[in-house]
């Protein structure tokens, strides 16, 4: 404990230093050096909140320079505890061993993540069952009716361009090499541990790198995690990953077929788009506003004054600005920012689900970019329907907007109780929304803050229920006043979230044993 002897030398006040001690302590629980909490704290100065310290460490075992924009408050929003009972083994046993990852390929190995798509790419892989050929109501009613006054994208005149080289999003090269496997290894092995109830799926739809995936397998008993594009599912090209417990034999998807290209989506936009800009399906999900209108306007201003007629490097650059903004085609010579409604349609969520909070644009387009894409999650939830043919009980650890819940809905898998955690006040009523006006028969238990599961309301919540047959856990992505700077453009991992989360899952599973 050199770190301590240290402090308790130095002139620091008794209440510091036992704030300063616990915080360590923290951290070595999650598996830190004495060396990275003592960097850390040096670094980030000994009132750093324990979610930055511990996000500090992560980024420096993965090389990235890690930059705090200003002085965060003493305790996260995120922050999960579960009071009043000892701490337990993160992993569930001493002997559960991580996998072996033997999968990697070669550091050499180079992706081509700016590759576009032709009519000629095969969209769908072995593995996935063709869907049938109609599209449902619910999406025609929408792209008829999709004319109506368009949302008001904010005008910043001290913005004078966007770098699409800026916002363009990065894929780790070996998360996106893997997700282009056929299908997860229907031989998989399990240890004893990690396959008794209840079902678990730990989800994420941030860019974060491959070893951060590697770091939340060995929290979740070595199960190797599971990467799949969006784009098998839906017009989204994004790649998810799931780390889970569920069965990977006897999928199927979510009918009727949703849309597969932004043609299908927002049919309008066919009547404009050039031969050259050869997208397919949105690239990402850009939920900034600021600047955006000037941006559209520039671009449509080079677009007239050329009559159409670029050169090809004009084409390629326009073509850049349009892939890392997700701009459409909305009239001749004229881009417009994705909105909203249309995220939601392909998302796999209701139209104007977002809406119903009554938040601003640039909050709506957030909450959808960190959401699942409902299809895809569905897909791998379908094991769950002839296993629970009865109906399940969920506990939802950031419910966001109700991705999983809907994702069960859409499936047709009745959801008897959902007891949901999420702190953010606008996606609770969304929530709260959805489940009343989408005829659910069940019960659900919106919990704000996760500091009130205590152990004392987790055994009631057990008992009242009888245990929960699916945890389901969704990366919160709440980063708003720090950034990693990876020169990649990789996301961040909260882990010190994650490892709060997953202490939930273990007492869960405990308590569910017991009784």
């Amino acid at each position: 404990m050199h770190l301590i002897l240290l402090l308790v030398g130095s002139q620091v006040s008794n209440e510091k230093l036992f704030g300063i001690m616990a915080k360590t302590l923290q951290l070595f629980e999650m598996g830190f050096s004495e060396n990275e909490v003592s960097s850390a704290i040096d670094k980030l100065g000994p009132e750093a909140p324990i979610s930055e310290l511990a996000n500090f460490i992560f980024a420096e075992q993965n090389g990235i320079d890690y930059v705090m924009e200003y002085k965060f408050p003493t305790t996260s929003a995120y922050s999960v505890g579960i009071k009043d009972e000892p701490e337990m083994d993160l992993y569930g046993t001493a002997e559960v061993k991580p996998e072996n990852f033997s999968h990697e390929p070669s550091q050499s190995y180079q992706v081509n993540l700016e590759e576009t798509y032709n009519d000629n790419r095969v969209k769908e892989e072995e593995c996935i069952d063709e869907f049938p050929s109609t599209v449902s109501d619910q999406y025609m009613d929408f792209v008829e009716n999709d004319r109506g006054k368009r949302p008001k994208y904010e005008h910043d005149d001290s913005i004078s361009c966007l770098d699409p080289c800026w916002v363009e999003e990065r894929v780790d090269a070996v998360v996106a090499e893997i997700s282009k496997r056929p299908k997860p290894n229907p031989s998989r092995c399990l240890s004893s541990v990690a396959a008794k109830p209840p079902f678990f799926l730990f989800g994420n739809v941030s860019n974060i790198s491959y070893d951060s995936w590697s770091k939340m397998s060995q929290f979740l008993y070595g199960i190797e995690p599971e990467f799949v594009n969006a784009q098998l599912f839906s017009a989204l090209d994004r790649i998810e990953g799931y780390i889970h417990n569920l069965p990977v034999e006897n999928r199927f998807h979510i009918l009727p077929k949703p849309p597969m290209t932004i043609e299908d989506a927002i049919p309008r936009t066919k009547k404009w788009w050039p031969p050259w800009d050869s997208r397919k399906q949105l690239s990402n999900i850009y939920c900034e506003t600021s600047g955006i209108a000037q941006t559209c306007d520039r671009l449509g201003n080079i677009l007239a004054d050329s009559g159409g007629v670029l050169t090809s490097g004009l084409q390629k650059d326009i073509h850049r600005y349009c892939r890392g903004l997700n701009l459409l085609w909305i009239g001749k010579y004229k881009l417009g920012p994705v909105e909203p409604e249309q995220l939601e349609l392909i998302l796999g969520y209701p139209v104007n689900h977002t809406r119903a909070a009554e938040g601003n644009l640039t909050e709506r387009l957030k909450s959808l970019k960190y959401s699942f894409q409902t299809d895809t999650l569905g897909y791998h939830l379908s094991v769950l329907k002839p296993i629970f043919p009865h109906g399940l009980t969920m506990l939802s650890l950031f419910s966001g907007l109700g991705g999983a819940e809907i994702a069960l809905h859409r499936l047709d898998i009745k959801i008897k109780a959902v007891v949901s955690i999420e702190t953010s006040d606008a996606k609770r009523k969304i929530l709260d929304r959805w489940w009343r006006h989408s005829g659910q028969s069940g019960t659900l238990v919106q919990i704000e803050d996760a500091q009130k599961l205590t152990s004392k309301k987790l055994e009631s919540l057990i008992s009242k229920f009888g245990g929960f047959d699916l945890v389901i856990y969704q990366n919160p992505c709440s980063y708003s006043g720090s950034k990693l700077q990876a020169g990649g453009g990789l996301s961040a991992l909260d882990f010190s979230v994650f490892c709060e989360c997953v202490r939930v899952l273990q007492r869960v599973r405990a308590m569910c044993q017991r009784k």
